[in-house]
């Protein structure tokens, strides 16, 4: 997409402006507070039907309907009109959008086909740089940064993906937490039931076949809870079924009195300073921390590979055992969180059980004592007991994220969280159910221990399927996400490297031999992108830690044209570039002239600028022509900026002639001359004498660009010939001799005897004799000119050393290195 015409009506600071770029580039300049920018806004309510400057951080209160259009008009007063050349279509077609319905584009719907992805490139915000948006790029955090290229790259999409699935393995690795505390818990309560500190098989089935001899039953050898009962016959007095087995209770009360004594706390105290140390050098490593996460991760994968040998989460075949043989090489490859892990379970374990069992046992007394009155202290001091405990068991089941608690110090944890007063409760409670319900006989209590086993067995047999579930579903999910991630880095890096490569390219070519060495970092990490630059071979730094000013806006700006190139290739060709240049120095404007013109001649550029000076090297380097540059100045507030579309000098000077005002013609001709020949002398690199003053005229810089022109050449036909090159050679003799009587024709010689001379008889010539000089004047600036590009020409080194003249285009190119000296 070109621009071809801009109409702009009562739009910020700008009243009527009507502009015509034709497709072409084109530079508006004036001082700060000329209303440029108003031009960009404009462009970009066109495309967008929002002003980007109006939106984002502290732009609170700024609305596009109170701020958008001029001030002292309605936003129905506020339009755009722009004629456009798409790609794929022949003619040009015109559209149109009013700040009253920002929404709405105004066009023929037979190009809505052609215009639409160009509008969705836009919405991006990708055609216009200002100084605003090199921040985002360069002195942004790495996860604003990402999201400002993100949302450019339009891979916003794949961040949301990647979100998600974050979330979704967050949220299956809290279940799976959750599923583990299930287990835990019915372990706790089998423990509490035989009267164990941790959960041994044999341990409860030397219980199970205990109580089944009691009951007249055989010993079993397998424990599940649908075998406990196997074979049995209940007593043959069944008791009501609100009776409290007097027994269990006591059992109950009895592992409650087992878990405070002495032994036992020094037992739980000693591993709770074990876990917490252990803990405490685990998150001050964060490299260990990812190991310990990718550990755990194998370690479920372990789990749940079956007798095939597949993969549990792809189902890719695998040969028997070879799955698990390589994740077992993977485990010990990170084998100090192998160990970190191993031990961590081992302590929580160690506090977990006994803290378990205790939940289960406090929880059945209070059970028991629910019908009898007088006891709703003791039965509240017990529920706030376990209520602790949960909360602390919790913690135990995710250490590495959750332990230690706060309010739970070493000393408490010492004494399993249990109050003060809780050995007065329990006699009471003790003494009330004793009092209640009478004593059961011993088959009976057999029986009753046996159904409260089968309970804790089927509770713990459907913990550990949900367990399993969990298990599975949390691994899918992370290696779903880790094979996301690897798959986006895999393709964001190719495609990043691609920009940093382009990047490096310009940003080389900006800053020549200064930065010849110039590297860069650009990839993404996690939710954000890293962007670190070279510092003269001192290593990799963010941009704006130690390059200047000057250098982030050029990083900015030559990171800005690789991202563009790589997105809008043959949609958007228009690229605004608005103050951008406001800390870069006059020579790497220059540069940053040839490389626009080397590196996007397929662009078309909309420049802004405060800067004379650049505006002109603009032109004479062809990037824009005079007729594709305005000048804003003396903006006014009911009338916006005046407005003074700049023509060719040549065509001023004729329309003076016309009207027989030599002295104006004149005037102009030595104006221009000293800034065309000034920035020749720069670019030819020839020697101007220096002058303290810094005040140089025509006659210092016409025969300084001339002297060096003849030497230039002359060293070009050297090297066509010694080169072998008869065409060249022959080129440049005819050239030469062209050069040659265009430079008698101007009397160019003699400007630096007395050049006030030539000024003052310029000054008097009628308009017969002083059209030969204009003529002269043109023929002299067409040598240093490229008749293809417009471009001036220049002098190529390599360091310091001149190797060609070039132009922009490449149409002129003459070697000066001779054969054998190169």
């Amino acid at each position: 997409m070109r621009l071809l015409e801009l109409e702009i009506q009562n739009v910020r600071g700008i009243c009527h402006l009507s502009l015509k770029p034709g497709g072409n580039n084109f530079v508006v300049w004036g001082p700060n507070g000329s209303g440029k920018s108003a031009v960009v806004d404009a462009i970009d309510f066109l495309l967008t039907g929002r002003v980007s400057r109006l939106t984002g951080k502290g732009t609170g209160g700024i609305t596009l309907s109170t701020h958008g259009p001029h001030i002292d008009h309605d936003p129905k007063e506020a339009i755009v009109r722009g004629v456009l050349l798409l790609p794929g279509m022949t003619e040009p077609v015109g559209i149109k959008r009013c700040m009253a319905q920002p929404n709405i584009l105004e066009c023929d719907a037979s190009i809505m086909p052609h215009l639409e992805p160009i509008l969705t490139l836009a919405r991006r915000g990708q055609h216009v740089l200002t100084r605003r948006e090199i921040l985002k790029y360069i002195t942004a955090d790495a996860g604003t940064r990402a999201q400002e290229i993100q949302a450019l790259l339009n891979i916003t999409e794949i961040e949301a993906i990647r979100q998600t699935l974050v979330r979704v393995q967050n949220d299956f690795k809290k279940a799976l937490q959750t599923a583990k505390r299930g287990v835990d818990t019915a372990k706790g309560a089998v423990n509490s039931t035989v009267q164990a500190t941790t959960f041994e098989v044999d341990t409860v089935l030397q219980v199970v076949n205990q109580n089944r001899a009691i009951l007249g039953g055989q010993p079993i050898s397998v424990l599940r809870s649908t075998e406990l009962k196997k074979e049995l016959k209940p007593p043959i007095i069944i008791p009501d079924d609100r009776l409290v087995n007097i027994t269990l209770i006591e059992r109950d009360i009895a592992n409650l009195h087992k878990v405070m004594l002495e032994q036992s706390q020094t037992k739980i105290a000693k591993s709770d300073k074990q876990l917490r140390a252990l803990l405490t050098t685990i998150r001050s490593d964060p490299e260990l921390l990812r190991a310990l996460a990718r550990q755990q991760l194998i370690e479920l994968g372990i789990t749940l590979i079956d007798e095939t040998g597949s993969c549990p989460l792809c189902e890719t075949p695998w040969p028997p055992g070879k799955l698990r043989e390589y994740l077992k090489k993977r485990l010990s490859a990170a084998q100090t969180a192998a160990q970190h892990q191993k031990r961590i379970s081992k302590l929580s374990s160690s506090i977990a059980d006994p803290v378990n069992a205790t939940i289960e046992s406090i929880q059945r007394v209070i059970a028991a004592t629910q019908t009898i009155a007088g006891l709703q202290d003791d039965i509240a001091l017990l529920q706030s007991w376990v209520s602790d405990l949960q909360n602390f068991a919790d913690s135990l089941s995710s250490a590495v994220e959750k332990y230690p608690v706060p309010g739970f110090p070493a000393n408490r944890v010492r004494r399993i969280l249990a109050p003060d007063n809780y050995v007065e409760a329990l006699s009471r409670v003790d003494s009330a159910v004793k009092a209640k319900h009478p004593r059961v006989t011993p088959e009976q209590t057999a029986w009753d221990t046996l159904t409260r086993l089968e309970e804790n067995l089927k509770a713990l047999e459907k913990a550990e399927s949900v367990f399993k579930h969990a298990q599975l579903s949390y691994q899918r999910a992370s290696t779903l996400l880790d094979s996301f991630q690897a798959a986006r880095d895999s393709v964001l890096r190719r495609l990043y490297d691609n920009i940093r490569d382009r990047f490096v390219e310009l940003y080389r070519q900006l800053h020549g031999s200064d930065e010849d060495r110039f590297m860069a970092k650009l990839e993404p990490e996690g939710a954000g992108i890293d962007f670190e630059v070279d510092f003269y071979g001192r290593g990799t730094h963010p941009p704006h830690a130690l390059h200047s000013e000057g250098h982030q806006d050029s990083m900015g700006l030559c990171l800005y044209l690789a991202l563009a190139e790589q997105l809008t290739e043959g949609l958007i060709d228009l690229v605004i570039l608005d103050d951008v240049m406001m800390s870069v120095d006059a020579d790497h404007r220059r540069d940053l002239c040839r490389l626009l013109a080397t590196s996007f001649p397929g662009r078309q550029f909309l420049i802004t600028t405060h800067d004379k000076t650049w505006a002109n090297q603009l032109k004479h380097e062809g990037i824009v022509t005079s007729r594709g540059t305005v000048e804003f100045f003396n903006w006014n507030i009911d009338t916006g900026p005046q407005v003074n579309c700049e023509v060719d000098m040549w065509s001023r000077i004729a329309e003076d002639l016309e009207n027989n005002d030599v002295s104006s013609a004149a005037a102009k001709l030595r104006r221009g001359s000293e800034g065309f020949f000034g920035m020749l002398c720069d670019s030819l690199k020839a020697q101007v004498t220096y002058r303290l003053t810094g005040r140089w005229e025509l006659g210092d810089f016409l025969p300084a660009a001339i002297g060096q022109y003849r030497k230039l050449i002359k060293q070009a036909k050297k090297a066509a010939q010694s080169w072998g090159d008869t065409g060249k050679f022959e080129m440049l003799n005819e050239l030469d001799s062209t050069a040659s009587q265009i430079f008698a024709r101007c009397n160019a010689e003699q400007w630096a005897v007395n050049a006030s001379v030539h000024y003052n008889a310029w000054a008097n010539f009628s308009k017969k004799d002083f059209q030969p000089v204009v003529e002269a004047f043109q023929d002299l600036y067409g040598l240093f000119t490229c008749s293809k590009c417009g471009g001036m020409l220049r002098v190529a080194t390599v360091g310091i050393k001149p190797v060609s003249v070039r132009c922009s285009c490449g149409k002129v190119d003459w070697n000066l290195l001779e054969e054998g000296k190169t």
